[in-house]
């Protein structure tokens, strides 16, 4: 079993606007709804993938019933805690024209110690049948920043293989609590190492700092694909994989539905260049599709083999 973790759910709700523009009033020529926040989207797509999930995490109010029911309806096995404040709504504008596409996400609910204590409670006996767990996503208000890092050692020291995809503070603690495999964009692992990454060279080495903070494998996405270091055969190799870009119709939740494909091939025992074939294919065929998480299996097998892989060598040695 993979449990997904989604701490700050949502209900996202995607317009499109053709030739959008700040200040004018306009009519969507099509919109789509479904419940959201990382955790969720991931969910979505390993059940797409036939792979055995379940999404937990914390929903209040109308919105969280909302959430819970629209999972229910997707027969994405879920089991949240219910808080008392109202979950979010995040709303994305897309331009169909430009492709450009605006997101207005909000803060979340505020959580109590007593709400976030029953969560925990609640994980730590999901995970007694789970083998991996994957914590995503922003935290809602009331939260410590540390509550992803406290996880990952707890789980750790029961044996699962741990994931995290988030930013900021909460990555940054995350990382030194020595997560099996933290999944950030460019954006957040710069941000996460102090520096921006220029060349090939300095991207390489900024992979590498991500490890020697803690993270046993560290995997960036990038627009057409992504830079990891893994662990194969106990050995860290450095490998770059690549797909021809697609034009985009909704290019947000592409890093979801590449993390969800990477851990379902992981979750199966695939090879480490099968997980990022997957991961990156999953990805690219996202971008296709209105709403988050959602892809077609049968146009991911398609995408595989156009998957390019790399190897390269350590920093040291491009210096």
């Amino acid at each position: 079993m993979i449990i997904t973790v989604t701490l700050n759910a949502a209900m996202d709700k995607t317009l499109s606007v053709p030739s959008f523009r700040v200040g004018r009033r306009h009519r969507t020529v099509d919109q789509h709804s479904s419940a959201g926040g990382k955790g969720v989207n991931i969910a979505r797509t390993l059940k797409t993938l036939g792979q055995p999930v379940i999404a937990t995490g914390l929903a209040g109010g109308a919105t969280g019933t909302r959430i819970v029911e629209q999972l229910t309806e997707e027969s994405i096995l879920n089991d949240f805690v219910r808080i008392q404040e109202e979950s979010r709504t995040n709303t994305s504008v897309l331009d169909p024209a430009s492709g450009e596409q605006t997101e207005v996400n909000e803060r979340g609910p505020l959580v109590s110690e007593r709400e976030i204590e029953t969560f925990r409670d609640k994980l730590l006996y999901l995970a007694r049948g789970a083998a991996m767990v994957v914590f995503a996503g922003s935290l809602p208000r009331g939260l410590g920043a540390d509550i992803y890092a406290s996880l990952v050692r707890e789980l750790g020291r029961m044996g699962l293989t741990t994931i995290v995809d988030t930013d900021g503070e909460p990555l940054h603690l995350a990382v030194r609590a020595e997560p099996n495999v933290v999944t950030p964009n460019l954006t957040e692992a710069e941000e996460l190492v102090g520096h921006e990454w220029g060349d090939e060279a300095e991207q390489v080495m900024g992979v590498g700092e991500i490890i020697d903070m803690g993270a046993r494998e560290a995997i960036v996405t990038l627009p057409d694909g992504c830079l990891a270091q893994l662990l194969i055969d106990g050995v860290p190799s450095l490998q770059r994989a690549r797909i021809t870009q697609r034009e985009p119709v909704a290019p947000v939740g592409s890093g979801d539905a590449f993390l969800a494909g990477y851990v379902a091939a992981r979750y199966e025992g695939d090879a480490p260049f099968d997980c990022l074939r997957m991961g990156v294919a999953c990805g690219a065929e996202s971008t296709g599709r209105m709403g988050a998480g959602i892809v077609d299996p049968r146009e991911v097998r398609r995408l595989v083999p156009d998957v390019e892989i790399t190897s390269l060598e350590p920093a040291a040695e491009l210096s």
